[in-house]
């Protein structure tokens, strides 16, 4: 048996087939899933909105300008600023694309006076809001269709109060959904300040006594709560590494190639070599299970490779679970071995392409419903598990893919157990399916 079994090892490891399909392809998708869904992950981050600022002597002097510079300079800035010398620059900028608003603080005297230079193709509000900007506008006496609107909050209406101009929506390369984050974002970092500012002038005048408490002024400015965070799963919900459990799923069934090769090189029918093995004075059970067992190694072994790699370059944290991502890998093995085993062991004249091409599409089939294609078939996986959940057991793919989600999103071990059982148990089932076809068929005529 153990001849039996470092033959077949051997074997495996020679066949280019084999490597490929179990070891060298899921490694390859795994590298194209990479790439398509790290720029999906990234979308959910704020990258820092380019503004424009008027540096003249009036906004180096507005306590507004170090609010920017902060926010601009942080570790994860939130603004990305580009000084220009006066409202017309930054309206080009605008009109370009090149920034997605700018702020202008106006000098002592000239508030509501703004350039009115290419006015028509661009919107441009204050920090009070669209209520206040409509107020203002009547009172200031704008023109009909004037798109420069002044401040008329209290704070506003003093020197070094910042005045916002945005782009109009579908403007430059930005689309309609960024341009409405970075319109909130300019808003409401100037809004934020005319409110704090409004609020020191209020404190000010009613109790001057207070402002000599720094933790006064930083509890009153401050918006901070106190949150405890809760988590529902295991780890941090991710919706993308779906696809490479199903991978997962997909690989190990593509390793029921290695057991079908195995198994049918077993027949009488196969070769010469598996005529002399029927003949002799081996059982086959004798032959059966080193092959199997060797199988089972191999299959694990390239397993486990591709998912050391997919963890690695995919950045799935189980959050010290590996050991039982580990035997998971084993059971699925396992499980694909069986479904290997029981074609390889069917009675016919099949050569070994038509049952390796009935692995290939059985395992490709099974891929589809198991959402591996992409979106729209991740849907109809889960509309499929939805309507009949029965299928999702039935489905080794499946039944694999969630092995490994319930490790990565569950707390309590109990959905994993479920499914390593029910991976052993079907893969006990087939195997023993197999070795009845291997005891029960004679070939009288060898």
């Amino acid at each position: 048996m153990w001849t039996t079994f470092k033959t077949t090892v051997r074997t495996l490891l020679l066949t280019p087939s084999a490597v490929v399909w179990t070891l060298i392809f899921p490694i390859v998708l795994a590298t194209v899933f990479n790439f398509m869904f790290e720029p999906m992950r990234s979308t959910g981050s704020v990258e820092a909105v380019d503004v424009a600022v008027v540096a003249d002597d009036a906004w180096e002097d507005s306590p507004f300008s170090q609010v920017v510079d902060t926010l601009s300079e942080a570790d994860e800035p939130l603004l990305a600023v580009h000084p220009v010398a006066g409202e017309k620059e930054a309206r080009e900028l605008i009109a370009e694309g090149s920034v997605a608003g700018a702020y202008v603080v106006d000098a002592a005297g000239n508030e509501g006076n703004a350039e009115q230079s290419g006015s028509d193709e661009l919107d441009a509000v204050d920090a009070a809001g669209p209520a206040d900007a409509a107020g203002a506008a009547s009172g200031s006496g704008t023109a009909a269709g004037s798109s420069d609107v002044s401040a008329s909050t209290p704070s506003a209406s003093d020197a070094g109060a910042p005045r916002i101009i945005l782009a109009p929506a579908g403007s430059g390369t930005s689309s309609d959904a960024s341009y409405e984050v970075n319109r909130a974002i300019l808003e409401s970092v100037a809004t934020s300040y005319l409110q704090s500012e409004a609020l020191i002038e209020e404190l000010a005048t009613h109790d001057p006594v207070a402002l000599s408490d720094p933790t006064t002024i930083e509890n009153a400015l401050g918006l901070s709560v106190s949150v405890r965070e809760v988590s529902l799963t295991h780890a941090q919900p991710d919706s993308m590494v779906r696809f490479y459990y199903a991978l997962l799923g997909m690989a190990s069934i593509f390793a029921a190639q290695l057991a079908g090769e195995s198994v049918w090189r077993l027949q009488p029918t196969s070769s010469a070599a598996g005529a002399r093995r029927a003949v002799s004075g081996t059982s086959r059970m004798r032959l059966l299970i080193p092959t199997i067992g060797a199988c089972w190694a191999v299959s694990t072994t390239f397993l486990v490779i591709a998912f050391g790699y997919i963890c690695l370059t995919a950045h799935i944290d189980f959050s010290g679970r590996e050991g039982l991502c580990l035997v998971g890998i084993a059971a699925s093995s396992l499980l694909s071995c069986g479904i290997g085993a029981l074609v390889g062991a069917l009675p016919g004249r099949m050569g070994s392409d038509s049952r390796r091409g009935i692995l290939t599409a059985l395992t490709c089939l099974l891929s589809l419903f198991a959402g591996l294609y992409g979106e729209p078939t991740m849907e109809l996986a889960d509309t499929v598990a939805h309507v009949f959940p029965a299928a999702t057991w039935l489905n080794p793919v499946c039944l694999i893919r969630d092995l490994f989600y319930t490790v990565y999103y569950y707390d309590t071990l109990v959905p994993f157990s479920l499914r390593l059982a029910a991976c052993a148990g079907i893969a006990v089932v087939l195997l023993a399916v197999s070795a009845a076809c291997m005891r029960r068929s004679a070939h009288e005529h060898l």
